[in-house]
């Protein structure tokens, strides 16, 4: 009895794992400001605002904690450094145009 109740639970385990997955897939992320700058912290918004070409940008992003890009990488869920500066502009830098 005890093997077909191990069964029974690996069953149900991988059974939820998988909803779990589906369900982290299926969900909208969205990029922010607030979600941005909670990400990069204070210092670096404030660089990245000093900034004036995309290159700059980049080298921005590049110096940041290993930690920061993991984070800043999974919240845009690209690899790619031209997507961050992207959404940077998009969602950082855009006051800088209007005042």
């Amino acid at each position: 009895m005890e093997g077909a109740l191990m069964v029974m639970g690996v069953g149900l385990g991988i059974a939820s794992m998988a909803f779990i997955l589906v369900f982290m897939l299926l969900r909208n992320v969205e990029v922010t400001r607030e979600r941005l700058e909670k990400i990069l912290g204070e210092e670096a918004v404030e660089r990245l605002k000093g900034a004036k070409t995309d290159e700059e940008l980049a080298q921005i992003i590049r110096s940041l904690p290993r930690r920061t890009r993991t984070k800043l990488k999974t919240l845009l869920e690209s690899q790619d450094i031209r997507d961050a500066i992207k959404a940077i502009k998009t969602h950082i830098l855009e006051e800088r145009k209007g005042g």
